[in-house]
Parts: structure tokens; sequence; C-alpha cells
């Protein structure tokens, strides 16, 4: 079953500027700037919704005539439907495109089926003499497929929200418009998204090409799903869109050359191999050659994952032979094919459990969402539903960098070649940093949760 620590304004400064100082009759403040948020799944309500409120904020700032556009595995928060209906109300054009797990799927408890009868019926009112409402529609995939990718099994995994234009205070008329919003997140909207799951919601505001990116992959689901005969569907999506500091990349993947590797996170990895120049103009050993301080002590690159789900043996054997030469990784994740797996996937967990030349790589199992402590209810389990790939060294020949890779997309066969996905890359010293205190967090949760009878 496909399964939030709010980060301070003290620990990220400006960076993660949601809440902002009071409006005056001339504000303009801009409240919604690029960064990370992530949601604490045992804290305070506050911090539980931390994602959702900042998603309100966007959807009740979204200024007339623009448009909110959200593809989304599962949508069951009746909250924020209510939020969409009144832009809609508001002449915000507002499209919702989710898969049939969200109205189907038992898990949902009906959940689904609520948000799709309030919107569909919101969307289908007539407005009252004198009101423009928006142009809006509630959409679903085809049942047992995603919208675009061809084949049987898959889902519309995304969870991204695109705003053309908005305040991201909560009012149309509060604060600066911002155009351009990108919010890619790796939590659907459920409870257990909020209450027992980590997720993080990756904010890139005024980035034209990038939004531009996700506005094409949006709007070849929807051409598809609005294709019965199937159609529209696509084997393999190389549209990876450049918008530095940002990267989008999406998926289906499945090329037919036989020697291209279409694995893109593989690809990724791969680039921490390109040869680094030393001081005397040699090229330095793959992992070292980093500045000491960035990285290990020693200038060795760190490479930290947070996924909740790890099964492709490319993945896995790749991040084994970067640790073998001398790569730091650190992983935290819900679940790995393991040695009872079908096929390929029982090597995920001979790779990441073998001995490297520097001892074995670093796993921490954060699987516990089903754990009760009798003795401290509020120490009840969590699980780890990010799905990101920081890199802190050495990446495509520069040393150095500090890079994030975030998104809807964990390491998954199916959400290579399967599903309807998106990947996030951003290039930024502050957002890495951010989202290395998750880590540590999540981290830390699991090896505190395991001594209650966690997963180990």
């Amino acid at each position: 079953m496909i399964r939030k620590r709010l980060l301070t304004a003290l620990l990220l400064g400006s960076l993660l500027t949601v809440g902002a100082p009071a409006a005056s009759a001339e504000d303009t403040t801009t409240y919604v700037t690029t960064g990370p948020l992530f949601n604490r799944p045992k804290g305070t309500a506050a911090e539980q919704g931390a994602i959702l409120s900042h998603l309100g904020r966007l959807v009740n700032g979204a200024r007339s005539g623009s448009e909110i556009r959200i593809s989304l595995y599962m949508f069951g928060s009746g909250w924020l439907a209510d939020q969409l209906a009144a832009a809609h109300r508001r002449n915000v054009n507002v499209q919702v495109l989710v898969d049939d797990d969200t109205v189907s799927n038992p898990w949902m408890a009906g959940a689904g089926a609520l948000v799709r009868d309030k919107l569909t019926t919101a969307f289908a009112a007539v407005p009252p003499a004198g009101a423009t409402y928006g142009t809006s529609w509630f959409r679903v995939c085809a049942p047992d497929q995603p919208c675009l990718a061809k084949g049987t099994g898959g889902v519309n995994h995304n969870k991204m929200f695109l705003f053309s234009r908005t305040t991201g205070s909560g009012s149309p008329d509060k604060g600066k418009p911002v155009d351009n919003v990108v919010v890619q997140s790796s939590g659907n909207l459920t409870t257990w998204d909020r209450e027992s799951a980590w997720n993080d919601a990756m904010t890139v505001a005024g980035n034209e090409a990038l939004y531009a990116g996700y506005t094409r992959y949006f709007d070849l689901m929807t051409a598809s799903q609005a294709r019965p005969d199937g159609s529209g569907r696509v084997d393999n999506l190389a549209i990876d869109v450049e918008a530095a500091p940002a990267k989008g990349y999406f998926f289906p993947r499945n090329s037919t050359n036989p020697d291209a590797k279409t694995d893109v996170v593989e690809n990724i990895l791969s680039m921490i191999e390109t040869p680094v120049t030393g001081p005397d103009g040699q090229p330095v050993a793959v992992c070292h050659g980093n500045t000491p301080g960035h990285g290990t002590a020693d200038g060795r690159t760190v490479i930290r994952i947070a996924n909740g789900h790890i099964s492709r043996p490319a993945v896995a054997e790749k991040l084994w032979r970067l640790a073998d030469a001398g790569c730091f990784v650190d992983i935290v994740y819900g679940k790995l094919a393991d040695y009872e797996a079908q096929g390929v996937h029982r090597e995920t967990a001979y790779w990441l459990t073998r001995t490297t030349a520097k001892g074995k790589i670093t796993l921490h199992r954060l699987a516990n969402d089903e754990l009760k402590n009798p003795a401290d209810p509020q120490a009840s389990g969590t699980f780890s539903h990010t799905k990101y790939l920081l890199i802190e060294g050495s990446y495509k020949g520069v040393k150095d960098q500090k890079l994030i890779f975030t998104g809807s997309h964990t390491y998954t066969g199916m959400a290579l070649t399967s599903n309807d996905e998106a990947l996030l890359k951003y290039e930024s010293a502050p957002v890495h940093d951010a989202y290395v205190l998750n880590f540590r967090e999540q981290r830390a949760a699991a090896d505190a949760e395991a001594r209650y009878g966690g997963a180990e």
C-alpha cells in the first residue's frame, strides 16, 4: 500500500518563508519562495499538516484567471477540495487528474469518492448573474492503469501541484503574486501521509522553464486520459526539462535501444564517477577530491537516500560500487526487495548489504507505521515515504557540489517503466542542507523506533 517534520524558519532562514508578517494595505511581501517543507508525522497538528497547509495557502492565494493543475495518486482531503472549489468560484481554472485508486481503493475508505463528488458538483455549478467561475474539471485515470504510461499494473503515482499565479499567502489580495510555481511532493493527500509517514514538498517559484516542462507533462497525461482506446499512452517519455538550477525528469522510461541505460537514477549516480581534477592537475579517484569538509571530513562524496521502497538491482549495484570506491552511502528505507523476491529484484538486498572496501553501506529501516508502543502512545511508529537522493561532493566532474533529487519516484521497477511519475533535481546548498536535517531526523526516528520493537 502506498502510504511529515516541519523545519522551522529559524533553521532555514528566509528559504522556507511560508509564514510572513502581517499584511498592510499595500502589502508587497513575497509569501511564496523556493525551498522545501517537511512534515513531522508524530508532531503537533501543525507539524503534521505543514505541507497541506502550504498547499492551502497557495490555492487560496491563486489570482482570478490563473490556473491550478494537480496530478495525484490519492486525493482524500475534503478540506483542500473545499479550497479548490472556492478558487473555482473566484474564476480560477482548476484541473485535477487522479489515479483510479483515489475513488476505488478500499484503503481510501470513500474519502476520494467524496472529494470527486464535491469537486465535480462545484465545477458543474452555474454561476449567479454577474459572476464568472473558472473553467475547471476533475478527471480520473482508467481503472487499473496510469493516465499516460503504457502497460498494465502501473498507476498515476504523481504528487505535483502547479500554480500559474498565486500570492501563496492564503488570500489573492494579500502579498505579491508569484508566477510559475511548481510544488513537487512525495506525499498523497491522506490522513496516513500526514500522521504516520515522513514526506517532503519542494517548491520552485518563478522558474518559467521548469513550470512549462511540468505543464507539458500534465497536458500529455490529460490528453491521454481523454482517449479511452489507450492510443495516447506511451512506453518511453524522455522529455527531461533543463531549467537551471532545476531539472525535471518524467516517466515512464523504456528505451528500445538495447545498449541504452534507461534507469534515470542509475544514470544520475553514474555522474558521481566523472573524474575530478586534483591540485596537481591530475584526475583523482572516484568519490574523492572534494575540499576537506565538503562531504566527509577527508573530502569523500556523501550519498544520502530516504526512500520508502528500493527494489531496482541496477540502483543497488551502482550504490555498492560507489561505496566500494570510497563514497559514504547512508540510506533510510521502508522496504527493500529481499532475498526471497522474485527474479532479479532479489539482488537489491544482496548489493546493499554486501561488504565494501570501506565496510558496509549504512541502512536504517523506517517502516513502523503499524507499530504501537503501549508505554507511550506518542511513540508509535512512522514510515519513510520520501523519495529523495542527496549528493554532497563530486558530480559531473565538479567537486564540492550539493544537490537534491526528489519527487514521487520510488526506486522500483514499476516507477521506472509503468507509472506516471516525476523526479525533480535542484542544485542549492541551503536546500540540500535542509534535506540533510530531515534525513538525520528520519534516521534518528528509525533508530529510536527500533528500540521499542520497530523494524531493524
